[in-house]
């Protein structure tokens, strides 16, 4: 059985035709409780917390088989409003969610800051499965905006979501997405262009700030075809920005 990294999942090769992946996702402060630093309701922390580690999976060409959240809260009433919110980030999928999600409440002590640990099994059937690769000559395209906190309860209509992504991966000519968190679209630029074992060139100008944090992956980098980027940026519901090409490294 064979363990290793794929940037920020965990796979695990358990036979023959199969392959394991987990991914994970923590939020913390952010909630309607005493000392949160990030008021809002705890269906969204729920909500947003989820999205992250689906996103990274679906990403992947995985398919969630349990998601197990482990929450720093009490069950009533916050655990249950969190956990509404986890529900309603899965809807989009075709899931047997009431089976699949499991996980912990903390009802020993009372809590005055929301807490959530979020992590997701998944599983890839290696027949099926087209790896998502990016090869140079394809241009590196953001999707969505970066925003954290408060900018994402305030956002319109300028984040992606599980529903952009399924759509995205209807595209054939979008060939890897990768969704950007905390440590900024540059970062993860830079990650995608390593493990495929390719450089990079930036635009002249981009209006964008590539090192803000994108919270709960409110943004995602792209490889694509450079004769679709006009069609798809005029036709896709939420902002793209073009931020450069894949190159082979000298």
């Amino acid at each position: 059985m064979e363990i290793r990294k794929h940037r920020d999942l965990t796979l695990i090769d358990i036979n023959q035709e199969q392959i394991l992946v987990i991914s994970c996702d923590s939020s913390g402060g952010i909630g309607n409780k005493e000392n949160d630093v990030v008021k809002t309701d705890p269906e969204i922390v729920g909500y947003f917390t989820t999205q992250v580690s689906i996103m990274e999976m679906l990403s992947f060409g995985a398919k969630p088989i349990t998601v197990v959240d482990t929450l720093s809260v009490e069950m009533d009433d916050t655990g249950k409003r969190v956990i509404e919110g986890i529900k309603k980030a899965l809807e989009p999928l075709d899931l047997d969610i009431e089976n699949i999600l499991t996980g912990s409440t903390e009802e020993n002590f009372p809590v005055t800051v929301t807490g959530l640990g979020m992590t997701i099994i998944g599983i890839i059937e290696k027949e099926k499965w087209r790896k998502p690769y990016t090869k140079s000559g394809l241009l590196a395209v953001v999707v969505g905006l970066p925003k954290v906190g408060n900018e994402v309860l305030e956002d319109n209509n300028t984040i992606i979501g599980i529903p952009e992504l399924l759509e995205l991966k209807k595209k054939e000519y979008i060939r890897e997405i990768l969704p950007v968190g905390s440590k900024g679209i540059l970062y993860e630029l830079k990650q995608m262009a390593t493990t495929n074992g390719l450089g990079y060139v930036l635009e002249d100008t981009i209006n964008l700030d590539l090192n803000k944090s994108a919270g709960p992956a409110t943004c995602a980098i792209v490889s694509m075809e450079e004769n679709r980027y006009e069609e798809f940026k005029n036709n896709f519901s939420i902002p793209v920005n073009k931020i450069g090409k894949f190159t082979d490294t000298k």
